[in-house]
């Protein structure tokens, strides 16, 4: 895929940025084969990192649905791996922290 993870880039942090994940999700097909993780999920969590990234108002509720199922297909197919806890905010707290503070558009 041409990308760098987590590899310490000298006085700036590591090579995790926003263009390291943009290019992780937009095969989810080839992401799906390398980390052996579902195509589906992938693709799911992608929209959502899309969406609070954009710059375009968020259905709320569409968005603590679409989530909220993402987070039920985590539990069903990965229930045996500990749900991070940044994974675990984003899923299930991401609609209330839109809502609380009234950040539309988020990106």
């Amino acid at each position: 895929m041409g990308i760098l993870i987590d590899i310490v880039k000298q006085g700036s942090g590591t090579t995790n940025d926003g263009n390291t994940a943009r290019r992780f999700f937009s095969n989810p097909a080839k992401t799906a084969d390398i980390t052996g993780l579902d195509v589906t999920f992938i693709q799911r969590f992608g929209t959502i990192l899309s969406a609070i990234a954009c710059e375009e108002p968020i259905n709320v509720e569409a968005f603590a649905d679409y989530a909220r199922l993402t987070a039920e297909i985590y539990v069903e197919l990965y229930g045996w791996y500990y749900m991070p806890a940044s994974v675990h905010k984003l899923l299930l707290h991401g609609a209330e922290i839109i809502r609380h503070f009234n950040i539309t558009p988020i990106g």
